[in-house]
């Protein structure tokens, strides 16, 4: 295996390594930010690793919102298994070190999904939704008639969730 080849191989262990130490389920921008902040590879080169490791089903890509969200499949997690020992230690420690600090914002990010788009008769459609892991806890779907309004309820959604979902359920229980 020539120098190419171990770094292109290292470089999918790392992603798949990390798909499996986290907690939830990655997006394309949290592993790009690990990835490329630590140098590993450009963006190009794992845009082309991320879509290899789905081609060979070793990872599942999903649409979630406007996001690629990424997560180890059982088939990746018997390849890692084999070959976690090619990826050092210092590597390892740098992606615990990550998850951990970024703990937060991965699981803030990958739950709580508003987007918008544009409805037959002119309107918007606006979906919002939390997911707690593969538990959906709340959605809405609404048809807005103007874009701005849109976009403030999908800003509002990723701010006040958590309250609307409280007051929800208070005034369904009262």
């Amino acid at each position: 295996m020539n120098a190419s080849d171990q770094e292109l191989s290292l470089n999918k262990l790392i992603i798949l390594y990390m798909l499996n130490k986290s907690n939830q389920r990655l997006s394309n921008t949290q592993i790009s930010d690990f990835v490329l902040d630590s140098g590993y590879t450009n963006y190009f080169s794992l845009q082309e690793y991320l879509n290899q490791l789905t081609d060979t089903y070793l990872i599942r890509n999903e649409k979630l919102g406007n996001n690629s969200i990424y997560h180890i499949t059982p088939e990746g997690i018997t390849t890692l298994s084999f070959f976690t020992n090619r990826i050092p230690e210092s590597t390892r420690e740098e992606i615990h070190t990550y998850l951990e600090e970024h703990a937060i914002e991965i699981k803030t990010s990958v739950e709580i999904v508003a987007n918008y788009m544009p409805g037959l008769s002119g309107d918007y459609l606006v979906h919002c939704y939390v997911k707690d892991g593969d538990v959906l806890l709340m959605e809405i779907k609404l048809t807005i008639f103007d874009k701005d309004s849109a976009i403030a309820i999908c800003e509002k959604w990723k701010e006040k969730n958590a309250d609307l979902y409280i007051d929800f359920l208070g005034k369904l229980i009262e």
